[in-house]
C-alpha cells in the first residue's frame, strides 16, 4: 500500500478578487439595516431603563466609530454632536457605577440619538472599507488605553 503525501497544492479562493472589489462599494441597504437594528436596539432598551452592559458597549462603539470618521473628513461639523455623545457616556457610566442601572436621562438621551443619526449618515456614504478601517482604529486606541474614563 502506498504511503499518502502530505502534498497538498495551495488553494486560491477564486472569489477574492469579489470580495476586494466589494470593499471599494458603500454597504447596501441590507447592512445598513442590520448596523442600525444593532444600535436602536440597544439605545431602545437604555431607553426604557432595560440596558445592560453590551447595550453601553454597542453605544460607545458608534459614538467612537463616528469620531474617527469625523476625524478623517466624514462630517468632521458632526464632531460637537459626538463629543457630547461622549459626555454623555460618562455620565451614564457614573451613573451606572452609583445606582448600579443602565439608563439614559433626557438630555443623555438626546445626544446619543444625535449621534446615532450623524453614525447612518457617515457609514452611509463612506466605503466598506472605510468603516472596517474606523472600527479597526477604534479596537487600537481601545488596546492602547485611549479611552474615556470617569473622573
Amino acid at each position: 500500500m502506498r504511503k499518502h503525501s502530505k502534498y497538498r497544492p495551495y488553494r486560491v479562493d477564486p472569489t477574492a478578487w469579489q470580495r476586494a472589489l466589494s470593499m471599494q462599494h458603500e454597504m447596501d441597504d441590507d447592512q445598513l439595516l442590520d448596523l442600525g437594528l444593532a444600535i436602536h436596539n440597544s439605545i431602545e432598551r437604555m431607553r426604557l431603563g432595560m440596558g445592560v452592559e453590551l447595550d453601553f458597549h454597542t453605544i460607545a462603539a458608534l459614538v467612537n466609530v463616528s469620531l474617527v470618521l469625523c476625524e478623517r473628513g466624514v462630517g468632521p461639523e458632526g464632531m460637537g454632536c459626538v463629543q457630547a455623545a461622549q459626555d454623555a457616556l460618562v455620565e451614564i457610566l457614573e451613573r451606572q457605577r452609583r445606582t448600579g442601572k443602565w439608563g439614559f436621562s433626557g438630555p443623555e438621551m438626546q445626544a446619543i440619538n444625535d449621534c446615532a443619526h450623524l453614525h447612518e449618515q457617515q457609514i452611509a456614504i463612506v466605503p466598506r472599507r472605510e468603516c472596517r478601517d474606523a472600527m479597526l482604529e477604534v479596537r487600537r486606541r481601545v488596546d492602547r488605553g485611549e479611552v474615556l474614563n470617569a473622573a
